[in-house]
C-alpha cells in the first residue's frame, strides 16, 4: 500500500491521534524500537488474532445449532456482548496503565479461552460465567490492540519521514486484512469435522395438531422429506426440537472444540512470548495511584462525549452494526441453514461470508476515498434492505443451498462496509 493509497482520516480523528502522540515516548521510542521489530510486533499480533478468532467465530457461529438446548447457546451471545458495553466504559484504560499492553491483551485472550472450553459441557453454569469473562475480557483486549497498532503504526511513519496518520492508516489495513480471514478458517474447520454428520443426522420436527403428532427423521439432509415445516423468516423455534436425536454427535463436537481452544491457546502463547511490551509515556512514569487517577479520568471523558450531538447520532448506527453482526451469526445460521440443509453446512455457507466479508472490507478502505464514507453507507444499506425484503419473502427449500451462499456472500459485503466505514 502506498501513501498515495492510504485513506484520509477525519479531523476529528486526527486529534485523538494527536493525544495519542503526545503519551509515546519519543525520546526513546526511535533508539529503542527498530524496524523490523515493528514489523514483527503487527505480525505476532495479526497471526494471534487470526488464530484466536478462527477459534472464537468458528464456536460462535454454531451456537444457535450446536447449543440449542435451553437456549443456553444464543444466551450466552447476550450475556457477552452485554457485559461487553460495561467494560468499554470502565475497564480498558486501567487494565493498560497496570499492565501495560502487551498483558492486558493476555488478560483478554484468556476470556475468549474460557468461553472455547465451556463448550466441551455447555450446560449454563459454565457457559453464562465464561460468557462474563468474554465481555469483560472482550473491551480490553480491543482496546489494547488498538492502542498497540496506533503506537508502531506512528513510529513506523515517524521512521520513514511521513504523517502519522498514514502509518496508521497502512498497519490497520493490514491487520484487518488478516483479521477478516479468520471467518474463513474458522468456519472450514467446523465444516470439515462436522462432515461426517451428513450420513447419520437426525432431526425431529413436532407439529401438534388436535392428537396428531407429525415426526420427520431426516436420514440424509441432502434428500429432505418434510411437511407443515418452515424454515427461513417463518422459523420457529418452538416448533424445531433437534436435542432428542443430537445433530451433532458428542465425539465430533469435542474433536472441534479442542480444535479451537489448541487455536486459542497457540494465541496465548505467540502473545505472550514474541510481542513486546508497550505502555504510553505518561503510564510509564507514573505511579499505580496515578494510573489510576488517570484511568477515571478517561472513564469521565468517555461519558461526557454523550454531550455531543455527533456521538448521540453515532448510537443507532452503531446499534445496527451489533444487530446485523447478531443476525447473521445467529438468526440466520440456525432458521436458514440449519433449518434448511443441516448444522454441517453451517461452516460452508458461512465460508462465502468471510470471504466476501474479507474482500469487501479492503475494497471499501479505498472505495471510500474516491466516492467518499457516504454514499458507502448507502449501497451497505441498500444490500441490506434488499436482503431483509428477500429473506422476508422466500421460503428455503432444500435444494436451493445455492441461495443460501448468494444470502451469507452479500451479507458479508455489507458488513464489510458497515465495518470499515464506521471505524
Amino acid at each position: 500500500m502506498t501513501e498515495s493509497e492510504v485513506p484520509v482520516i477525519p479531523e476529528h480523528l486526527e486529534d485523538a491521534i494527536s493525544d495519542i502522540t503526545k503519551e509515546i515516548d519519543t525520546e526513546t521510542a526511535p533508539v529503542a524500537v527498530k524496524k523490523w521489530r515493528i514489523w514483527k510486533n503487527l505480525f505476532v499480533i495479526c497471526i494471534a488474532w487470526v488464530l484466536q478468532f478462527t477459534a472464537f467465530h468458528g464456536i460462535s457461529n454454531l451456537q444457535s445449532s450446536l447449543n440449542a438446548k435451553g437456549n443456553v447457546g444464543m444466551n450466552s451471545m447476550a450475556i457477552i456482548y452485554a457485559f461487553l458495553i460495561f467494560s468499554s466504559a470502565l475497564l480498558p484504560h486501567p487494565m493498560m496503565s497496570i499492565f501495560g499492553m502487551k498483558w492486558t491483551i493476555v488478560i483478554g485472550q484468556f476470556g475468549y479461552l474460557a468461553f472455547i472450553a465451556a463448550n466441551l459441557k455447555p450446560i449454563p453454569a459454565l457457559m453464562y460465567p465464561a460468557s462474563v469473562l468474554v465481555g469483560l475480557g472482550g473491551a480490553v483486549l480491543w482496546t489494547s490492540k488498538n492502542a498497540y497498532v496506533t503506537q508502531i503504526g506512528m513510529l513506523h511513519a515517524e521512521s520513514k519521514g511521513k504523517k502519522p496518520e498514514t502509518g496508521v492508516t497502512q498497519f490497520f489495513g493490514i491487520f484487518f486484512a488478516c483479521f477478516q480471514t479468520s471467518q474463513i478458517w474458522g468456519n472450514l474447520i467446523s465444516y470439515l469435522v462436522l462432515q461426517p454428520t451428513a450420513k447419520s443426522t437426525k432431526v425431529h420436527n413436532e407439529v401438534s395438531s388436535g392428537s396428531v403428532v407429525q415426526r420427520i427423521f431426516i436420514k440424509n439432509v441432502t434428500n429432505i422429506t418434510r411437511k407443515d415445516y418452515q424454515c427461513g423468516a417463518g422459523f420457529n423455534e418452538k416448533d424445531f426440537h433437534s436435542d432428542r436425536s443430537a445433530p451433532v454427535s458428542k465425539n465430533l463436537a469435542f474433536t472441534l472444540c479442542y480444535i479451537y481452544i489448541g487455536l486459542a491457546i497457540a494465541s496465548i502463547i505467540l502473545i505472550a512470548l514474541l510481542l513486546d511490551q508497550r505502555r504510553s509515556k505518561t503510564d510509564s512514569k507514573s505511579s499505580i495511584k496515578a494510573q489510576l487517577k488517570n484511568s477515571l479520568h478517561h472513564v469521565a471523558s468517555t461519558f461526557k462525549h454523550l454531550r455531543h450531538l455527533n456521538q448521540i447520532l453515532l448510537i443507532p448506527f452503531t446499534l445496527w452494526s451489533g444487530l446485523e453482526q447478531t443476525y447473521i451469526g445467529a438468526q440466520f445460521t440456525k432458521g436458514f441453514i440449519t433449518c434448511t440443509v443441516g448444522i454441517k453446512y453451517v461452516g460452508l455457507v458461512m465460508i462465502v461470508y468471510g470471504v466476501c466479508n474479507a474482500l469487501s472490507s479492503f475494497s471499501f478502505g479505498h472505495i471510500a476515498k474516491h466516492i467518499g464514507r457516504i454514499y458507502c453507507l448507502m449501497f451497505a444499506a441498500l444490500i441490506d434492505y434488499a436482503l431483509i425484503i428477500t429473506m422476508l419473502l422466500w421460503v428455503p427449500r432444500e435444494n436451493q443451498l445455492w441461495v443460501l451462499f448468494i444470502l451469507a456472500g452479500l451479507w458479508g459485503v455489507a458488513d464489510g462496509c458497515w465495518q470499515t466505514q464506521s471505524k
